[in-house]
């Protein structure tokens, strides 16, 4: 009876050992088809993402390169406003001298109040007369200065106007630089 009950035990224990082997068998097939697919997503979603990437920094190159040749176009073009007025102004400077008679425009009063320290000091730099510096005591300024100091100001004021200008249309939107967003 207990060879019997042995050779039950045996064959329990037989098939179970069988049935074991059998369940790791399957399973490891099982997870290793699981593990193929995984690695095929994988791969998968890796070239989708280098495609994405590809895309973006394509874009970005893109949008780089439109906003260079944009400033670049839009620096000549300031370049070109400042050298044009820049010779007119220049232009303008040789007539004053031949135009004007060098006659008493401003007294003295007028000449130091306008060279008055306070007001110089908020202005960072004045226009160079056409004639010597006046003194804050000189007694009067000429015509041909005050026609000078009126065509710097003019100058100036364009050149200013002209960075301006500039410096709106570069920061205005660029529908072709909006588009390359998408």
């Amino acid at each position: 009876m207990i060879s019997l009950l042995i050779q039950t035990y045996r064959s329990q224990l037989s098939m179970l050992a069988v049935g074991l082997l059998l369940g790791c068998f399957f399973t490891s097939w099982f997870n290793a088809g699981e593990l193929a697919l995984a690695k095929g997503d994988n791969e998968t979603l890796k070239a989708e993402h280098s495609e994405q990437v590809a895309q973006a920094a394509s874009a970005a190159l893109k949008r780089i390169v439109t906003a260079n040749e944009r400033a670049d176009s839009l620096q000549v073009a300031l370049d070109t406003t400042e050298q044009r007025l820049t010779t007119s102004k220049l232009e303008k400077q040789h007539e004053i001298k031949r135009s004007t008679t060098g006659n008493a425009c401003l007294n003295s009063a007028t000449v130091r109040l306008l060279n008055d320290e306070v007001a110089r000091a908020k202005v960072a730099t004045l226009p160079t007369p056409a004639s010597k510096p006046i003194k804050a005591d000189a007694a009067i300024a000429t015509d041909t200065d005050v026609a000078s100091w009126i065509n710097d100001t003019k100058a100036q004021y364009e050149v200013c106007r002209a960075r301006l200008d500039t410096l709106i249309d570069w920061e205005s939107p660029i529908t072709s630089l909006e588009n390359t967003h998408d």
